[in-house]
């Protein structure tokens, strides 16, 4: 499937029989409304290029042109007035148990809502679109339908808009910049992915970005630089029998950059996700996340999200449907991952959102400077610390730089939150250790003993962190549990020769 430039409707019928009259080809297109031809300036097509049949079952190449079917909205009304608009739009394969095939064109999608019902089985969606803002609610209507009633259903939806900052050309030596972000994406419905973090953080340094979208629909969004990529796809669904159904969905095999220098396109290169340039301003973050995000950009995202405390289910926080980081702004489609900074404009909600985490994590880093009363269980962190994030310790996102007590975790809500709030989530992480502690003792068999003292010491590495007219206050744990006594010990020691 190609997206084409808009062509003039005389030119474009005259290249339909041009094509015909070579005999090597079939070049099909719905007949234009004469009326239109003659009054407007151009048509807008896509054009499908597929292998078919004749009629004596010789192979034959075939060129389907599907015009575009309504028009833009703009303050000049250019496509209102100049475009030359078709009536059809080609589904390829609506047979039973077949794998279908559907695209509209840009604003196609204001009417094609209601088609949805009909097209969300056993289908493949394309919208190829030059949009300033892809995710404009009138553009995006459709997919929030398709989110609804496709949740169960084998349907995909592939967006392609083009790369991002634009240059629009006015006339001679005039021009206009768009400063407009991509915005392609392949979505996908929740049965379709398994949401590993290997798989997520493999496609991430790929140049594939993922996030959730409503009713939890997968996302997938491009690099938003001019890139040549290539991908290995899972088929739309898997009929007949099967022993399993692998959730892979997909998996980036090369990818292209554009190199100016040599005027080529050159294999190999790392896709920028923009976290460095995030970065640039955050001294005491930027060197330990850069180095953190190359290996695993979720555990960057899982770090700072506990520093913001977590508005996830408790003991699952972590998980990446959890993450509210992961999940895009309802408003726009925007992108919230702190490691995926793409679209650096301020108005956009999702820069907003990365560029406040990042200022938190930057700012909790110089409280090992600052007059905090740190509790005695996590009085190293005064020593420095950096923000990290392992599986084998979720509930915790600080590595102090000095003693071996091993991580901590950390909730910093700086002077925006009230005494309701610092209970509520230092009782809800409470709660989260506690439980994940209880889970650790009793697959290793811990007594009894063993499993309580488990449980107080988990508690003892986790500190909320405020501040309250320009004073730092901390909500630590429960009395006083000393890091080097097991809890079960009484603080009086009656065996201790006191003569």
């Amino acid at each position: 499937m190609l997206g084409c430039e808009s062509i003039a409707p005389t030119d474009f019928e005259d290249l339909a029989r041009r094509y015909n009259a070579t005999g090597e080809c079939l070049f099909h297109c719905e007949p234009l409304d004469p009326r239109q031809a003659a009054q407007r300036r151009y048509v807008d097509p896509l054009l499908y290029v597929f292998w078919t049949q004749n009629e004596d079952g010789q192979a034959l190449l075939c060129l389907l042109a599907q015009l575009k079917t309504v028009a833009c909205r703009d303050y000049r009304d250019v496509e209102q007035t100049s475009l030359c608009l078709g009536s059809t739009v080609y589904a390829f394969n609506r047979g039973f148990n077949s794998i279908s095939l559907m695209s509209i064109i840009c604003s196609d999608a204001f009417d094609f809502t209601p088609h949805i019902d009909n097209m969300h089985t056993n289908c493949l969606l394309i919208h190829i679109q030059l949009n300033p803002k892809p995710a404009h609610t009138d553009y995006a209507a459709y997919r929030t339908r398709l989110c609804s009633v496709g949740t169960n259903s084998h349907v995909e939806l592939l967006c392609l808009n083009w790369a991002k900052s634009i240059r629009e050309v006015k006339s001679v030596g005039k021009s206009v910049d768009w400063n407009n972000v991509a915005g392609s994406a392949w979505y996908a419905p929740p049965a379709k992915f398994s949401a590993d973090d290997g798989l997520i953080d493999a496609l991430h340094q790929g140049g594939l970005y993922y996030c959730l979208l409503a009713q939890r629909w997968h996302s997938f969004f491009l690099n938003y630089e001019g890139q040549v990529i290539q991908l290995q796809k899972q088929k739309l669904f898997f009929p007949g029998e099967q022993a399993l159904a692998p959730k892979n969905f997909v998996a980036v095999e090369e990818r292209c950059s554009w190199n100016s220098a040599g005027n080529s396109w050159d294999p190999g290169a790392v896709a920028n996700d923009g976290f460095s340039d995030a970065l640039v301003g955050y001294n005491a973050i930027s060197g330990h996340l850069h180095v953190a995000s190359q290996a695993s950009p979720l555990a960057v995202e899982r770090a700072i999200e506990m520093l913001m405390g977590p508005r996830g289910t408790p003991g699952y926080w972590y998980t990446v449907n959890e993450l509210d980081a992961v999940h895009l702004d309802n408003s726009e489609e925007s992108i919230r991952r702190v490691t995926v900074h793409q679209d650096p404009d301020l108005n956009r909600p999702g820069s907003s959102y990365r560029l406040q985490r990042l200022q938190r994590a930057h700012d909790a880093i110089g409280l090992a400077q600052s007059d905090v009363p740190w509790p005695s269980p996590v009085q190293d962190l005064a020593n420095g610390f950096k923000l990290s994030w392992k599986r084998n310790s979720p509930h915790s996102n600080v590595e102090p730089d000095t003693g071996d007590r091993g991580p901590a975790s950390l909730v910093y809500l700086s002077d925006q939150a009230n005494d309701w709030a610092i209970e509520s989530m230092h009782q809800k992480l409470r709660t989260a250790v506690a439980n994940y502690a209880v889970t650790e003792a009793c697959e290793a068999g811990k007594s009894a003993e063993e499993l309580s003292d488990a449980v107080v010491r988990s508690q003892d590495r986790l500190c909320v962190v405020f501040r309250r007219d320009n004073r730092f206050g901390t909500r630590g744990p429960e009395g006083t549990n000393l890091i080097d006594n097991p809890a079960s010990v009484s603080p009086v020691d009656f065996s201790e020769d006191r003569s």
